[in-house]
């Protein structure tokens, strides 16, 4: 996939934020789980966010390595999508 920067970047911020919404929703999920279904829980929200992130961050950076995201970068992605969609 042939991207721009600003669309690879765009690429890599919905990744983060979708990455950041399933680990919401397995804190939330988890307290209303049973714990013998946690191990089943965690381990279908890792498969789900791995392929989240091959397909979004990880081509987003193998276009443009600049695009890495340190964790200062993640939390703060994941803070402004998280604005924009309050304000929305």
């Amino acid at each position: 996939m042939a991207l721009t920067l600003n669309a690879a970047r765009m690429l890599r911020n919905g990744g983060i934020d979708a990455c950041a919404a399933l680990n919401s929703a397995l804190i939330d999920a988890l307290t209303e789980l049973p714990a013998d279904l946690h191990k089943e829980a965690k381990l279908s929200i890792g498969r789900a966010m791995a392929a989240v992130l091959d397909e979004t961050v990880n081509k987003a950076v193998a276009a443009f390595p600049e695009l890495e995201p340190d964790e200062e970068t993640w939390l703060e992605v994941v803070k402004s999508q998280a604005r924009k969609r309050a304000t929305e």
